[in-house]
């Protein structure tokens, strides 16, 4: 009995000798902790041997005014769309946003500018992202799979949003159509929205 006490008390000794070495290996490593709330948009639709949804979450940045003389800088490059951790896509249908087709899946979503100050949503499948160690964090050099349009619309917006709020909007009257919306500030992205409905 006293020889199993022993090994036992030996190898927890040893294990955590191990994990306390492991812990000190990697000193430039820190780590954040933080709790947030995060702003969801859905679209749900029902129907006899249909039931589909569309999500987007997302992080709430605080708008600045001296974001709209930076939009120029936007130019040319992929950024992180959001605060915090990957604003997310999840679809059960196949979508066409903007135009483009978006199988149903989830997806790591950021914004794309191009060099004629065009916008984008650019998405990558977050099974990928994740596997590929992706994070939103400093320059995104990550290629999207999907560039779906948006298109900006400049100080339309008679109450400034001061938190970002990306929404999901149906037609009242076709059921396979809605829109995307992205408001920050007294400006707007926005992109139509088309669901591949089954057919019974």
């Amino acid at each position: 009995m006293r020889l199993h006490l022993f090994i036992a008390a030996f190898a927890a000794f040893s294990f955590s000798d191990h994990a306390a070495a492991q812990d000190t290996a990697r000193g430039d490593v820190q780590v954040y902790n933080f709790d947030g709330p995060r702003h969801a948009s859905n679209m749900v639709l029902f129907g006899t041997n249909l039931a589909a949804g569309i999500t987007i979450v997302h992080g709430q940045p605080n708008w600045k005014d001296e974001y709209t003389g930076m939009l120029d800088m936007l130019k040319g490059k992929t950024h992180r769309l959001g605060k915090d951790l990957w604003t997310t896509l999840m679809t059960s249908a196949t979508i066409e946003l903007g135009g483009v087709k978006i199988a149903a899946g989830c997806y790591c979503v950021g914004l794309r500018c191009d060099k004629d100050g065009n916008f984008a949503l650019a998405m990558i499948g977050a099974t990928k992202a994740m596997k590929k160690g992706l994070m939103p964090f400093g320059p995104q050099e990550w290629q999207p799979t999907v560039l779906a349009p948006v298109k900006l619309e400049k100080n339309v917006s008679k109450k400034v949003a001061k938190k970002m709020v990306i929404s999901l909007v149906a037609d009242a009257e076709r059921k396979d159509r809605g829109s995307l919306s992205i408001a920050w500030g007294p400006h707007r992205l926005t992109a139509p929205l088309k669901i591949n409905i089954p057919n019974r």
